[in-house]
């Protein structure tokens, strides 16, 4: 089964977490892994890498990670050698804002989505005149379908002071796509567009502050979560609220027509707003069977029952789970089905990564790991990579420009930490097929298992020669590991169709 990562944190649920990772282990985490290559792009890159395993491109078989940078650039390459570009291309010079918390340039700031059985990969751009526009892009060549771009329009929206940083939803054929501001400057409004995925009409339009102002969809770069009713949740910031008209502060339930089905507000949440505390600095996370759960500025964690929101002030649960107030969160959480629990893992800026149980109804308002490193500035996103309930593994992009690799189980046992270059603020790691990407300022790093060596098939029965060391074990990319006792040269015969093999050496 192919393993791709289509939208922003893996699924519409937003968990964060890859679950068919049967690769990457805890344990040869801890002693085989270490930086692969990079690959040099034109900007930084906020939007989280996508992937799609096994595509036809170029004439052959390939992995591919797609990278948006906030130059205008949307690149197509290589996930396992460097220095590969299928394509690339670029919509024009991108938007210059006054506003300091993304500088120079903002461009591509929100994780795409791909639709692979149309093979588009739908992008937000922001333009220098400060429009945005919708592309659809063929994502085997780069280039534009159903007439695109198309620049956004609606009622009452002014695109030069609407920014747009959460990731797009892409559901049931339509693509949804959230805005908040620059640094609150200005009028705005919390704006969800829905713009049909085959011809690029808008058919939705949502304000969440029509007769106020602010209210905006911050979200940290996370997407709207979606459950399987085709129902939309956002968590909004700062604004004008009164559970009528505006919806400021607050978890919001959408229709998939964007119209209002419930909400949660926090009943202080005027005092928080007037404090710059936006409750909807992050996103919600769907959890089994029927909650959600966000935190915003505030450093409360909100549980929120789906089929019965409450409103003001009546949520499942609420409790502080972290120290210090800071003003942007970060990606997180994620939520993982361990072995013998339901974890919750979330990073805050000025804060530690912490890690929760979740019991099904309600968390343990105990953690049950912190972290010793403290994110600064701007907090870097999580995610999680396991091998169904068993070798969860939580990644971390710290502000101090490290990645860290935690034990989920075992949290906060870190089991490798290496530096990224210059990190970039809430992007989170992609993790597919043994390998892990991560947008920088200027590059796309991989890293993976260092002991190992992946060969594409080309010919039957392949042979290896190892001039020093014992062939370990050997797979293909879905596993299971095969002990192989074997003297070099090694014979390997395949198995099955998949294309890669992977073989782990110890070296004498």
């Amino acid at each position: 089964m192919a393993v791709n990562v289509l939208t922003q944190h893996n699924d519409l649920c937003r968990t964060g977490a890859n679950t068919q990772e049967t690769i990457l282990t805890t344990a040869n985490v801890a002693s085989s892994f270490g930086p692969l290559f990079s690959d040099t792009v034109d900007g930084q890159v906020y939007a989280q890498p996508l992937y799609i395993q096994n595509l036809n491109i170029s004439g052959g078989m390939h992995d591919v990670i797609f990278i948006c940078t906030e130059s205008n650039s949307v690149y197509a390459l290589d996930a396992d050698t460097p220095d590969i570009t299928y394509w690339y291309t670029n919509f024009g010079e991108p938007f210059t804002s006054d506003c300091g918390d993304l500088l120079p340039f903002v461009g591509i700031t929100s994780t795409p989505a791909i639709d692979l059985e149309s093979g588009t990969i739908y992008v937000e751009s922001c333009m220098q005149s400060g429009d945005h526009e919708l592309h659809a892009l063929d994502i085997t060549t780069g280039a534009e379908k159903f007439g695109g771009p198309v620049t956004l329009t609606a009622p009452g929206f002014v695109p030069s002071i609407e920014r747009q940083r959460a990731g797009l939803l892409l559901l049931n054929g339509v693509v949804y796509i959230s805005f908040a501001s620059y640094c609150d400057e200005n009028d705005y409004h919390g704006f969800i567009l829905g713009y049909n995925a085959t011809n690029l009409t808008l058919q939705y339009t949502f304000n969440d502050t029509p007769t106020g102002t602010q209210g905006g969809i911050w979200s940290s770069g996370m997407a709207p979560a979606a459950d399987t009713n085709g129902n939309i949740y956002v968590m909004t910031g700062n604004g004008t609220f009164d559970g009528t008209n505006n919806f400021a502060m607050s978890m919001i339930k959408l229709s998939a027509n964007l119209t209002v089905e419930d909400y949660a507000t926090p009943t202080n949440y005027q005092t928080l707003s007037d404090a710059d505390l936006d409750f909807g600095s992050g996103g919600p996370v769907l959890l089994p069977t029927h909650y959600a759960v966000g935190i915003g500025k505030d450093l409360n964690l909100f549980l929120v029952d789906i089929n019965n929101m409450g409103q003001v002030g009546n949520f499942a649960q609420e409790f502080p789970a972290e120290q210090y107030i800071n003003d942007v969160v970060g990606q997180s959480p994620v939520y993982w089905q361990g072995p013998s629990m339901q974890y919750l893992f979330f990073a805050h800026e000025g804060n530690a990564a912490e890690s929760f149980q979740f019991t099904g109804t309600n968390f343990n308002p105990t953690p049950l790991g912190t972290s010793s490193f403290y994110q600064s500035n701007s907090c870097g996103g999580l995610s999680l990579s396991a091998n169904g309930t068993n070798n969860g593994i939580v990644w971390e992009n710290g502000s101090d420009n490290n990645l860290r690799a935690y034990d989920a189980i075992n949290f906060p046992n870190v089991l490798w930490m290496g530096s990224v270059g210059t990190w970039v603020q809430m992007t989170s790691p992609t993790i597919a097929n043994g390998r892990v990407y991560l947008g920088t300022d200027s590059n796309v790093s991989v890293w993976g298992l260092t002991n190992f060596l992946y060969m594409q098939m080309g010919i039957q029965q392949p042979v290896l020669t190892w001039a020093a060391g014992t062939l370990l074990q050997s797979t293909n990319l879905s596993g299971p590991w095969v002990p192989n006792t074997a003297s070099p040269p090694y014979t390997i015969t395949p198995t099955n169709s998949q294309m890669f093999y992977q073989l782990s050496f110890q070296q004498n």
